[in-house]
């Protein structure tokens, strides 16, 4: 079932600030969705349906194809994967994070054209592009970061350098990495929150971003502009951080996961509701 509300606004972040989230469209039915990507390519938003989590469900896991006005086009574009999470495209392909390595999909037939193995990997979770084509690939359990080229995969900042890399994006010669936090218990609680990570591309050198650290555990992260929004998995709270000011602008539901952008709006997959939401960034 699908429904729209217009114009509910959420959160005002604080009295000195202006951002808000409004509320578009919410579209349910999905299977444990991970990701919401809008391929600008295409121009249509995939979801990634992790369906039943683990190698128990088999290679249950699809694709869904929905329109930017949050009408669903095919529930199952692509299917046998096993769970996939994160994506990015680049000259054509997309590229899903899966339990089994990294997917390439032929974005104009949608069909699976390969695996690529990602050796030493416990939990690919998302993907981002460099500017040089290279395919990034968080690995988050075992704390590190993969680099594809050419059909070829090899760790790019080595295990246990980072702290749960979850969400990624290349922002011009760096990357912006997304912390779960560590001390990582059942369930996936955490005793201490992450935050954001800056990474230089050329050095690998990592370095926190002022005002975002032992904030969140950190699923999703997207660029709007000179800002950079993220969300806090557990309790689906939304952020907002820009030049070392950290705000909270929108408390949605508890389970918020890799999110998505489409200029100014905000795709928010629950994996807990099995929806995504769209909601427009306000100034």
């Amino acid at each position: 079932m699908r429904y729209i509300t217009i114009c509910a606004t959420l959160c005002l972040a604080s009295a000195a600030s202006a951002e808000t989230l409004t509320e578009l469209w919410t579209l349910d039915g999905f299977q444990m969705p991970e990701s919401a990507y809008y391929e600008a390519g295409s121009g249509n938003i995939v979801v990634s349906n992790i369906g039943a989590f683990g190698p128990d469900g088999g290679m249950d896991g699809a694709l869904s194809l929905v329109s930017p006005d949050g009408s669903l086009i095919e529930a199952s574009w692509v299917d046998g994967l096993m769970d996939p999470k994160g994506m990015a495209s680049h000259d054509g392909k997309l590229y899903v994070a899966d339990a089994v390595g990294l997917q390439v999909v032929d974005i104009a037939s949608g069909t699976l054209e390969a695996t690529i193995a990602l050796p030493g990997a416990m939990f690919p979770n998302d993907v981002a592009v460099g500017p040089d084509g290279a395919v990034y690939v968080s690995e988050f359990m075992g704390g590190g970061i993969f680099r594809v080229m050419d059909g070829t995969a090899e760790l790019w900042k080595e295990l246990g350098s980072l702290p749960l890399p979850n969400g990624i994006f290349v922002d011009g010669d760096r990357m912006i990495v997304g912390s779960f936090g560590d001390e990582m218990g059942e369930n996936f609680a955490v005793n201490n929150p992450g935050g954001l990570i800056a990474v230089d591309l050329a050095t690998g050198e990592a370095t926190p971003l002022d005002g975002a650290q032992g904030v969140a555990s950190v699923d999703g992260l997207v660029a709007v502009g000179d800002m950079i929004v993220y969300d806090d998995n557990p309790t689906g709270r939304i952020m907002l951080w820009k030049d070392g000011t950290n705000q909270v602008i929108a408390e949605t539901a508890p389970g918020a996961a890799d999110l998505g952008a489409m200029d100014t709006t905000i795709l928010v997959p629950n994996l807990n509701a099995g929806q995504v939401t769209a909601y427009q960034l306000s100034e």
